[in-house]
């Protein structure tokens, strides 16, 4: 027995010692589940969750969702109805979008979803666990670990064998999809969400709530102008939700492959040309700029009301600001990198008077003359 008990005490100090096991960065049946973090919560009794805190021996159906997704809404009373089944049980049903708060709470307003609603959820939660379309479920089981990605709908029958740890997923005779990493994709679909995310890559975006023409900046680099036919301003007032990729190895082929799938969803021609054309260009008066701070380092910039608030910049951002009120190219001819801090008050459309304003808060002038600009021609071709 003596000769045991070195074995004994060394095997306990080590499973003492170890380490938790690492959560995977992709969702995958059997692991752990990757780590989340909702900054928001609906209907729960917590505010927020990070990393599963206060889940643990409890079974977690994930489901992903949004309200402009008919399935969804369409699927919502029997999730509702599986959530009063088990309730008092340790099952909890979290509904995740990347819907604005004040679009889901505008939402409940007429329909009942039981369950926990996470709003406003990043791209990378839906990366984590493998989102390409919604309605999508994921299921974790009582010890923490994905027990697996049912399609169809979710039986009681499911959840009473996950509470007893005895979940076998079922056998399908559907088509097996995918749950690897996206090589190429282009997805594209109308968003009812008021406001915008969107991230990007070197041959990626993924956005909610955005405008094409953003999505051709990011395409083509900063457009002093679009030329959109009558034929697809319906097209262009609508925002979208997208996800495009291609191997980073093939982003010179991005522009191409993003247009045929503009062309084929939309019916959309977009082409490129530089040409000659009057616009605003943006300068420094003698002694200028003024009451502007020079910064080390690089900041953000927002708008409160009428007052920009550049935080560490040049005056590029001023430039996008004013293209956006006057609804013209403006360019920024200021040779002035900085970064600064400065703030400019803009309470009119009338150029002159944003002259004035410009020469009077930052030494800077706004002048109409000649450049040779970048211009998106949109149109929309009849069918054939």
């Amino acid at each position: 027995m003596k000769k045991l008990l070195l074995p004994l005490l060394l095997l306990a100090f080590a499973a003492c010692s170890a380490k938790p096991e690492e959560r995977p960065a992709l969702a995958k049946k059997g692991l752990p589940a990757p780590a989340v973090n909702f900054n928001k919560l609906i209907n729960a009794p917590v505010s927020g969750l990070r990393d599963w805190e206060g889940l643990d021996g409890k079974v977690v159906v994930l489901e992903f969702w949004a309200t402009w997704c008919e399935p969804c809404v369409d699927y919502i009373p029997k999730l509702n109805q599986l959530a009063e089944r088990f309730r008092g049980k340790p099952v909890v049903f979290i509904h995740i979008t990347d819907e604005s708060e004040e679009d889901v709470r505008e939402f409940l307003k007429a329909n009942r979803l039981d369950g926990w609603v996470a709003p406003e959820a990043t791209a990378a939660v839906f990366k984590a666990f493998r989102v390409y379309g919604r309605p999508h479920t994921v299921l974790i089981g009582r010890d923490g670990r994905v027990a697996g990605f049912p399609r169809g709908e979710l039986e009681a029958e499911t959840i009473m064998e996950l509470l007893a740890g005895q979940y076998t997923p079922k056998e399908t005779k559907e088509p097996v999809l995918s749950t690897g990493a996206a090589l190429a994709e282009f997805y594209l679909a109308r968003s009812e969400a008021h406001s915008g995310t969107a991230q990007y890559g070197p041959a990626s975006l993924t956005a909610s709530g955005m405008s094409l023409e953003y999505a051709l900046e990011w395409l083509y680099g900063e457009v002093d102008r679009f030329e959109i036919k009558p034929s697809a301003a319906a097209e262009l007032a609508a925002s979208y939700d997208i996800r495009f990729r291609l191997p980073v190895a093939r982003a010179g082929q991005k522009k191409d492959f993003f247009l045929k799938g503009l062309e084929s969803s939309l019916g959309l021609k977009v082409s490129k040309a530089e040409r000659e054309g009057e616009v605003y260009v943006l300068k420094k008066m003698p002694g200028g700029p003024i009451n502007v701070k020079e910064r080390r380092e690089y900041g953000g910039a927002e708008l409160n009301g009428a007052v920009l608030q550049v935080k560490g910049s040049g005056f590029g951002v001023l430039a996008s600001r004013l293209k956006e009120v006057l609804r013209e190219p403006v360019l920024d001819e200021t040779k002035e990198s900085g970064p600064y801090e400065y703030e400019f008050e803009l309470a009119t459309e009338d150029p002159k008077a944003i002259d004035a304003l410009l020469q009077r808060q930052l030494g800077l002038k706004l002048a109409r003359q000649l450049r040779t600009i970048t211009v998106v021609e949109i149109s929309k071709p009849a069918a054939k």
